[in-house]
């Protein structure tokens, strides 16, 4: 009988182990950064009223989690915003559509251009650090 016993809790806590994983790299840090990059576009000024199209992911190479606009005011341009929790920080790169050639020359013509040269951090409630390095 304790053998039973023994078996039941040890599965029962392995499951919420494998829960705690679990949440913490999808869903925990999804919620995070779609709270991070929210607070960069307002930054922006990004007007999410527009259509456009969203596609949020995590990147399993990097470890960060990616979130891509494409807005229908810009159709040939796709924004990637992407959340690096390490660093607490929010870089943005944007591609020409369907080439997906980036660049600095593309700032010319974008509504929402980054604003700054690579990554923007973040302190620790979640405020936006703007002029950092």
């Amino acid at each position: 009988m304790k053998k039973k016993v023994f078996v039941g809790v040890s599965a029962i806590v392995i499951f919420l182990v494998c829960f705690i994983v679990w949440y913490v790299n999808f869903p925990g840090y999804k919620n995070i950064a779609e709270d991070r990059i929210d607070t960069y576009m307002e930054a922006q000024e990004v007007d999410l009223e527009q259509g456009y199209k969203k596609r949020s992911s995590r990147d399993f190479k990097t470890g960060r989690w990616m979130i891509v606009y494409k807005f229908a005011e810009e159709p040939n341009l796709i924004y990637e915003y992407e959340y690096d929790r390490n660093t607490n920080s929010v870089l943005l790169i944007v591609f020409e559509s369907p080439t997906m050639n980036g660049g600095s020359s593309i700032e010319k013509g974008m509504h929402y251009p980054s604003l700054e040269d690579g990554w923007s951090k973040f302190d620790s409630k979640g405020n936006l650090i703007l002029g950092s390095d």
